[in-house]
């Protein structure tokens, strides 16, 4: 059963997302930006393929901004985003970005992550946290699931 208070406040959340990005993929360019301009590692997941794990976002976006590019050219950018693993991805092609931590995690804090919060209905069609992971990391297997539930619980 959901709590009406939780609830609530997603609401109010999504709402003022919405509001202060104007949209799913604003949000996303925009998180995409940033983690270009901070360096940090994320796992990039796709609705079609697998994901590409604890890869950095090229800095040339960022600069590319810091230098006036205009729309058409950070357009460009986003269209062809080069990660350190190697791969280049238009945005259009990334289903979620989930910003990890700069200096990982290790096993000992990965295990003792709590799965219960994965029970947690989160999601827009009320999804658990666990269903959502097992759906955006394309999990083949409880291990696989289990494994990225903790990576993100933890971060």
């Amino acid at each position: 059963m959901t709590d009406p208070k939780k609830e609530a406040l997603k609401k109010e959340a999504l709402k003022n997302l919405d509001k202060h990005f104007g949209g799913p993929m604003e949000m996303l360019a925009h998180m995409i930006i940033h983690l270009s301009m901070s360096g940090q590692l994320c796992d990039v997941t796709f609705r079609d393929r697998e994901p590409a794990l604890n890869v950095k976002i090229d800095e040339s976006i960022s600069l590319a901004l810091m230098y006036g590019a205009g729309a058409k050219k950070l357009k460009e950018k986003l269209e062809r985003i080069q990660m350190s693993n190697g791969e280049e991805v238009s945005i259009n092609e990334i289903w979620v970005v989930l910003p990890m931590p700069a200096g990982g995690f290790s096993d000992k804090e990965l295990a003792e992550v709590d799965l219960a919060d994965g029970e947690e209905q989160f999601g827009p069609s009320g999804e658990t946290i666990r269903e959502m992971i097992r759906n955006v990391y394309h999990c083949k297997s409880k291990e696989e699931e289990e494994k990225f539930l903790r990576r993100y619980l933890a971060s």
